[in-house]
């Protein structure tokens, strides 16, 4: 990974740091550089290296600034990137559909990641940006943790705004996250009558933690629409 943000302070750090906790390698860069010279090293670097892949990082730009867009448009004809990702911040409401307007109409878009879905304002920010731009939304972000990033199904999200729940991306979510061999421990101890001592309660929050707590798992329930008002579902 490598950062061509020169603009936003500590951007470099902070994904040298996402970069370490994920164990990929970092390409470092300093701000007195220019982004097309940094991206050029990084691409030299990963071919040295054998790397089969180069995530670069960008400037982010809330508001559309003729100068930076210019110079994104310069550094993806320099580095001709096989997927150019628009990420959006599904909390931004209308300007989210302004912005990858322009992103859209100034670079050759593959695809969307739309971040911070787990609000209330995912549908008309997603619905917005889709017909906008007319580019596949990827992934999702669902919460502030390095796990939270999961595919985009727009037949689960759309059940989920219905209050239909999403039981197939639990059932996916309990796969990855839950810890299958304490999983049939506790339930070999449970089937032979040895009871659920405050050890096992433990762990059984513990994996629901890691799992986004409470109310993300019940956010993905059938029935959990119907028994709470929306002045609930806001304040959660």
């Amino acid at each position: 990974m490598v950062s061509a943000d020169v603009y936003r302070p500590a951007a470099i750090k902070q994904l040298e740091t996402l970069a370490a906790d994920v164990g990929v390698e970092f390409y470092p860069s300093t701000i007195e550089q220019k982004p097309i010279d940094i991206v050029e090293g990084a691409i030299a670097f990963a071919r040295k290296h054998f790397f089969d892949a180069l995530l670069v990082d960008t400037a982010g730009r809330l508001h559309v600034d003729d100068k930076m867009m210019e110079e994104i448009q310069a550094l993806h004809k320099a580095i001709n990137p096989i997927e150019t990702l628009f990420v959006v911040d599904a909390m931004t409401g209308q300007d989210a559909a302004n912005t990858a307007k322009a992103f859209n109409d100034a670079l050759p878009l593959t695809g969307v990641i739309l971040t911070k879905a787990d609000g209330d304002a995912r549908g008309g920010a997603a619905l917005s940006v889709r017909h906008i731009t007319g580019k596949p939304i990827k992934f999702l972000g669902m919460g502030e943790k390095l796990d939270a990033l999961e595919a985009f199904h727009p037949e689960r999200v759309a059940s989920r705004i219905l209050g239909m729940g999403d039981v197939l991306s639990l059932i996916e979510e309990v796969e990855r996250k839950v810890d299958k061999d304490k999983a049939q421990k506790l339930a070999k101890k449970v089937q032979k009558g040895k009871g659920f001592d405050l050890q096992d309660f433990k762990e059984q929050l513990e994996q629901m933690r890691n799992m986004g707590g409470m109310m993300s798992l019940m956010d993905k329930m059938p029935w959990y629409g119907q028994y709470v008002c929306p002045s609930q579902r806001q304040s959660k």
